[in-house]
């Protein structure tokens, strides 16, 4: 089983969002899908709940809330034949919280916002990480996916700056665009929604996928992949650094 853990301690930066499109992308092509949920809201939990049994099928998993009668381990255990668990954690993740969600990941993607203020919580979280990375055995397989970016200005660029003196691939960027608020609202992924209405946010998730299947064996049945481009993938994504 591979785990992609969506984590950033900063709240309202879309970890849900990505979490839950990851989990559709994967169960619509295969996979036995797991969507685990850390956040007390359980925000992925109650989009599970509106999803209709018709689309693919996502496993839930409580991740917050400690059942009685239940060893941890078990009450976190997606199955054996669960191939991807996909981990929405909450906001304010610090100290030993992190340290034990960080080594339940094989992957971890980090939204981070263009703003000022997102950006200095992002510099305070990379340095907490890269303290994690030095102390661990196992390299992990770290990018980061700047969200709801209305156009590349100022905070955008601050945000490459950081990745590259972080080491970190800036993996895709994704519009700020309604269709993500859509599809929650109806138990749905970007991938789920009319090609006709969705189709340039799909693009923008093609070098996510791109980068995750780099260390994830793939399906022999051909993946919902638009064909990537040269000028679509960030070279920091086809290089796949990891932070130092």
């Amino acid at each position: 089983m591979h785990k992609i853990m969506v984590l950033n301690p900063k709240g309202g930066c879309g970890k849900t969002t990505i979490a839950t499109t990851l989990a559709c992308y994967f169960a619509s092509n295969g996979y036995n899908t797991a969507l685990m949920d850390f956040d007390p809201q359980q925000s992925s939990n109650r989009w599970l709940q509106i999803r209709s049994p018709e689309q693919p099928r996502i496993k839930a998993i409580d991740g917050s809330h400690h059942r009685t009668g239940v060893t941890r381990s078990w009450q976190l255990h997606g199955g054996n034949e669960t191939e991807i668990a996909v981990i929405d954690t909450p906001a304010g993740v610090t100290g030993g919280k992190l340290v034990d969600l960080f080594h339940k990941a094989d992957s971890i993607l980090i939204p981070v916002m263009p703003s000022i203020i997102d950006l200095q919580a992002m510099e305070l979280f990379l340095g907490e990480l890269g303290r994690l990375l030095k102390q661990g055995q196992h390299r992990k397989h770290i990018g980061v996916i700047a969200n709801r970016v209305r156009m590349k200005g100022r905070s955008y660029h601050a945000i490459e700056e950081l990745m590259g003196d972080a080491g970190l691939p800036l993996v895709s960027v994704l519009r700020d665009t309604q269709n993500y608020s859509i599809a929650m609202e109806s138990g749905l992924g970007i991938c789920e929604l009319k090609p006709g209405t969705s189709a340039k946010d799909r693009k923008h998730w093609d070098p996510v996928l791109e980068w995750l299947f780099q260390i994830i064996p793939t399906k022999q049945r051909k993946l919902d992949l638009s064909p990537a481009s040269p000028d679509r993938l960030p070279s920091a994504a086809v290089s796949g650094r990891s932070l130092r």
